[in-house]
């Protein structure tokens, strides 16, 4: 698997293989851009640069690594990958063996045709060590090490932090007395920032969850582990279970052959809906079973969601505000935030068998013009009534719901 990891226990940027290498007579095509940062900070002469393109199961798609020799940003790259297949590219510039800007999970589609994303703006790391992350009530928090120092990381900030003595758990207080107050409890934190209570804390599991694929009639379903494959059908009356084999790629799917229990899977590329609830998922699935053909859906719906921002163009079949932008974006956390053309808003989001649905959605509270008030009001009224997802023909996101159970939504990314 391709992983860049700007804060990691490890400190590391991990490259690694998982998938069987495409032929070189398989057709390919190319996904090009320009890597830049915002620092004015000239690149060394031993800067080096990464760029990888993954797919499903953190699979290499392509690869290119080169040095800088001597050139600045913005520095241009390519990387052949196959053809129908979607991905997301991460990119690292190295100082001296060392990470020191980073861009993660940029995301393309499935295509025929080449894709140019344009300039990729990185990051520059700064990574804590022996982090723990924690979700506050929707805001990421990590608590680390940097340097020498014990320190908070919320908004994109670092609060220095000092331990004082507790009856239980760990708790610090900030540098200096500012108010800035965590105390964790295994799993549980309580948090103050200059003063202000955050919401109740939770540790944020960062293990893998196994990818699953499956079927309503004959009732079947495949769990991929990281070290297992579990499939169950006909209803749980049969059950089989094998060491997960690596994924074939072939341009426009993956391949998981599973000869010792008779099986193989193939995980088609192309938007699958649950033919029960509609749901969609990323990947159309058809499992040969013995002398069988068992034909169902793939993947997590939200990795549909997950990405870059979607750019709202219609409310309820009303246009949008000329020049207002507003976007919404979804995390993997269960986060949700974007603008309204005038303020920010932030809240969560849950995905169930029967649909989509918003929750402790709220705003800032700047004035703006009339009209782009109302539109934020228009759009917040719009995502308390969605219930359920889909895209059209042309790749746009619909958000749908309302008495009507109509499109109130229509979103698109850009790229």
């Amino acid at each position: 698997m391709f992983r860049i990891f700007a804060v990691a226990p490890a400190l590391a940027v991990t490259l690694a293989l998982t998938g069987q290498p495409l032929a070189a007579e398989e057709q390919t095509r190319q996904i090009s851009g320009s890597l830049s940062y915002m620092q004015k900070i000239a690149l060394p002469a031993d800067a080096s640069v990464t760029v990888a393109a993954t797919g499903a199961f953190d699979t290499i798609l392509g690869e290119a690594q080169f040095g800088t020799e001597g050139r600045q940003v913005p520095i241009p790259f390519s990387v052949d990958v196959p053809a129908n297949l979607s991905g997301r590219v991460g990119a690292v510039i190295r100082v001296g063996g060392q990470p020191r800007w980073l861009v993660e999970d940029v995301p393309y589609r499935a295509s025929e045709e080449a894709v140019d994303l344009g300039t990729l703006n990185l990051r520059q790391i700064t990574p804590l060590a022996f982090d723990t992350r924690f979700d506050c009530g929707g805001t990421e928090v990590a608590f680390g090490v940097l340097g020498e120092r014990a320190t908070l990381r919320i908004d994109g900030r670092d609060i220095e932090m000092e331990q004082v003595r507790a009856a239980s758990g760990a708790r610090y207080q900030g540098v200096g007395g500012d108010g800035t107050e965590f105390w964790s409890k295994g799993d549980a934190a309580m948090l103050s920032v200059a003063g202000r209570e955050m919401p109740d804390c939770t540790r944020i599991d960062e293990s893998a969850k196994p990818y699953r694929a499956g079927g309503n009639e004959p009732g079947w379903h495949v769990s991929i582990g990281e070290s297992e494959v579990e499939l169950v059908a006909d209803y749980g009356a049969l059950t089989r279970s094998t060491p997960r084999p690596e994924p074939e790629v072939t341009p426009g799917a993956y391949l998981f052959d599973m000869p010792e229990i008779g099986a193989r899977l193939t995980l088609e590329d192309r938007l699958c809906r649950d033919d029960a609830t509609g749901m969609p998922h990323p990947h159309r699935a058809a499992l040969e079973l013995d002398d069988r053909v068992l034909r169902g859906c793939g993947g997590d719906p939200a990795s549909l969601l997950i990405g870059g921002e979607w750019h709202i163009e219609h409310m309820g079949g009303a246009g949008i505000v000329d020049s207002s932008a507003p976007a919404i974006g979804f995390d993997a956390g269960g986060r949700v935030a974007g603008t309204s053309g005038c303020n920010r808003f932030v809240g969560g989001y849950e995905l169930t068998g029967e649909g989509l649905s918003f929750s402790q959605m709220g705003a800032t509270l700047m004035a703006c013009p009339e009209a782009l008030m109302t539109q934020e009001r228009r759009l917040l009224d719009a995502l308390e009534q969605v219930r359920r997802f889909d895209f059209d023909e042309t790749g746009a996101l619909l958000l749908t719901g309302g008495p009507e159970d109509a499109t109130l939504l229509r979103a698109r990314r850009m790229k």
